[in-house]
């Protein structure tokens, strides 16, 4: 790589959208939702604090330097490896035991992110944000609805245990992954701060709804896995109707 490609690359882990950008979305994070503070920092804290700033550089956003990366249009955002290092991450710093409920909502949200990828051909989170139609549109919703609302069942970021700052980075992370596979790739000045300026609303709006909704979540209340389950679950079904539809079209041409 030439020396401006990797340059790009160290902004973008310790810049934007990583480092820096994380850290503020993660203290964003910490105020919003209340976290306690729990132990010092740890090789695992660190380790998933790493994972996370690598997940989230790998995030399509506006703006991002890896946008500039070639081949032209930039290098591929894949949405799996991001997701991969938020649920590593994850893992290092939630609480155990993990219950049935807990391992079935990852497998469940995986599963919807998998069908993503294949109704739009590509596991880009680029391509999968820019895929057209209505029932694609919907799928994308469902999905990051439903692991948004099962995010904090899984993590348990107000548990007390694992450095504060390792939960905080983890929930920002996956919240910047998650939201970008809705926002539209290929965004400029002067519309690319705006759907900055929207993601960082989104995250002290979803830290706040955290705070709120912490006694439920760490009880891992029936209503929110329901909510969860079902966001998840229509999003896989409403992928595969899509994927039916588009290979009938295919047939009849």
């Amino acid at each position: 790589m030439d020396p401006l490609g990797l340059l790009l690359e160290v902004v973008a882990l310790a810049v934007y959208p990583g480092g820096i950008f994380l850290g503020a979305m993660a203290w964003i994070t910490w105020r919003g939702a209340g976290l306690p503070r729990g132990d010092a920092l740890d090789l695992r804290a660190l380790a998933a604090i790493g994972a996370a700033i690598v997940a989230a550089a790998i995030a399509p956003l506006p703006g991002t330097p890896a946008a500039s990366l070639p081949p032209p249009g930039g290098a591929t955002p894949n949405l799996i490896a991001a997701v991969l290092l938020v649920v590593a991450a994850g893992s290092l710093v939630a609480p155990d035991p993990w219950s049935r409920r807990r391992r079935g909502l990852v497998a469940l949200g995986g599963i919807s992110l998998v069908l993503l990828g294949l109704l739009a051909a590509s596991f880009s989170s680029t391509d999968i944000a820019a895929a057209s139609g209505s029932l694609s549109l919907a799928t994308r919703i469902l999905a990051v609805a439903g692991l948004l609302v099962a995010l904090p069942l899984v993590v348990q970021p107000q548990a007390p245990g694992a450095s504060v700052a390792a939960r905080a980075m983890v929930v920002a992370a996956s919240v910047v992954v998650v939201l970008a596979i809705v926002i539209p790739p290929g965004q400029l000045w002067p519309v690319a701060p705006l759907w900055v300026v929207g993601l960082v609303a989104s995250v002290a709006l979803y830290a706040l709804l955290l705070r709120l909704i912490r006694t439920a979540t760490a009880g891992e209340h029936s209503s929110l896995v329901a909510i969860a389950f079902m966001c998840s679950l229509a999003a896989a079904v409403t992928a595969v109707i899509a994927e039916i539809g588009r290979a009938s079209c295919r047939e009849r041409v």
